[in-house]
């Protein structure tokens, strides 16, 4: 797997970059290197397979300010910061600004890889649930506001005569706006339906 995953490394110190590019490189990933979080902004390209580490303290833009920049430009690839000096109140601060983990040095090599191929792995499963998450509410935006509140009610295990008592029409306008909205979801079952509507849910986690 990790001749597709690569690995951007943001760090001012040439001996620790080109040490991390060593590493990486050996491990299989494909690896960019950036003695400053400008240069880094000016030509890296987002990948899915992909992590950057950042250092916390460079000159001029920081790991923090690189996040933040990061955030801005919606570039959703997971970082982790690695620094000597990774205290609390550092921790708690890059984790809030996104940071997926924060390491300190010197780590050892295997630990270091080991936490960048998790993150590419957590990475790949959120987009995962976006996508379907985005799939879901476009299924959904198919069906009329009247088909979505009895899409509800039959997930929550209401009858037709039930849902006809709560919404004000007949058992058999239920029937057909059950039969219209399967028909429209291309789905048989309550639990498929149940499943959509989870889906929906996903995402943002």
């Amino acid at each position: 797997m990790s001749a597709d995953q690569s690995v951007a490394i943001v760090d001012d110190d040439d001996f620790f970059r080109k040490a991390l590019e060593r590493v990486f490189h050996s491990a299989g990933f494909r690896t960019e290197s950036f003695a400053a979080a400008e240069a880094f902004l000016a030509s890296y390209i987002p990948k899915d397979e992909a992590c950057i580490i950042l250092d916390l303290r460079m000159p001029r833009l920081g790991g923090l300010e690189l996040l933040d920049r990061l955030k801005e430009r919606g570039i959703d690839v997971p970082v982790i910061i690695y620094t000597g000096n990774a205290d609390v109140p550092v921790t708690v601060q890059a984790m809030q600004a996104g940071a997926y983990a924060v390491v300190e040095k010197p780590l050892s090599s295997e630990l270091l890889i080991t936490r960048v191929r998790a993150a590419i792995t957590d990475a790949r499963a959120r987009r995962t649930r976006r996508n379907q998450s985005a799939s879901a509410r476009a299924k959904l935006k198919l069906l009329t506001e009247r088909e979505i509140e009895v899409a509800r009610h039959l997930t929550e295990g209401l009858s037709s005569p039930e849902m006809a008592d709560l919404l004000g029409i007949s058992p058999r306008t239920v029937d057909a706006h059950r039969a219209n909205l399967l028909r429209k979801l291309e789905i048989r079952s309550i639990a498929a339906l149940a499943r959509l509507f989870v889906l929906t849910e996903l995402g943002d986690s």
